[in-house]
């Protein structure tokens, strides 16, 4: 199915990331590209020919990446996501936790009607439906990466610009804020708070995992692709509701 397409930390170091919870050390990683209007410049890694440049220079890919802002839980705070559909996105169940409302914004600043949400239950994930189609999305790769291979994360860092950062694989790991049982894909791809939601993407533009959590600069967390098209494939895995401390 879908195949076209900060909670608190858990120990001292281990922060799942959502800003206006706990402070992460901002990383300035020297592959780090801030994407503007500008055309924009190739990454070392992910190959944009699989991604050509549209609309004020954003790759598809660039245009699939969504800011969001949860308002609820005495606060607002931030996080990224991206469309796997028409109207369908996903990002982080810490990342929707306790929201009373949450806000959708495009790459160019558009603002999208949220319709529904719900979050999963076994694994930090959750799925955000919207009134409005979204500019495009991101196909789903047909398993998980294997260790070694090159990554890029695409997302909206400390709530600013659309940012993207190149890393590895470095293996598969057990989930450090204990959100799930299942081993859980870690790269070397740095992100900072803001990050949680973000797309992982291997060299073609195919999602391989949803970036929720670090342990350290150059050491995320994320999501397999292999888990998210499980839980894709039964609905009523988004069936759970989350609090502010999720």
């Amino acid at each position: 199915m879908h195949r076209a397409v900060r909670a608190a930390a858990a120990a001292a170091c281990v922060i799942a990331f959502s800003a206006g919870c706990a402070e992460l050390a901002p990383v300035a990683p020297p592959e780090q590209r801030v994407v503007t209007a500008q055309p924009v410049t190739p990454s070392t890694s992910l190959d944009l020919e699989a991604a050509e440049p549209t609309l004020e220079g954003f790759t598809e890919l660039e245009r699939a990446a969504l800011r969001i802002r949860n308002i609820g839980c005495g606060g607002v705070r931030t996080g990224s996501g991206f469309a796997i559909g028409d109207r369908l996105l996903v990002t982080n169940r810490h990342v929707v936790a306790g929201a009373t409302t949450l806000e959708v914004t495009t790459f160019d600043g558009k603002d999208i009607d949220v319709r529904t949400s719900g979050a999963a239950s076994v694994a930090d994930l959750a799925i955000v439906r919207t009134r409005e189609r979204l500019p495009a999305s991101i196909t789903l790769a047909p398993g998980n990466p294997e260790v070694g291979q090159t990554v890029t994360a695409i997302g909206y860092p400390l709530g600013g610009p659309l940012t993207t950062t190149d890393g590895r694989v470095l293996g598969y790991r057990p989930d450090p804020v204990a959100k799930s049982d299942l081993p859980m894909l870690l790269s070397s791809a740095p992100v900072e708070h803001g990050s949680s939601g973000s797309p992982l993407v291997d060299i073609t533009g195919e999602l391989v995992g949803v970036v929720y959590a670090s342990t350290g600069p150059g050491h995320t967390y994320a999501v397999p692709i292999e888990v998210l098209e499980d839980v894709l494939d039964r609905p009523s895995a988004f069936a759970s509701k989350t609090g502010c401390t999720d």
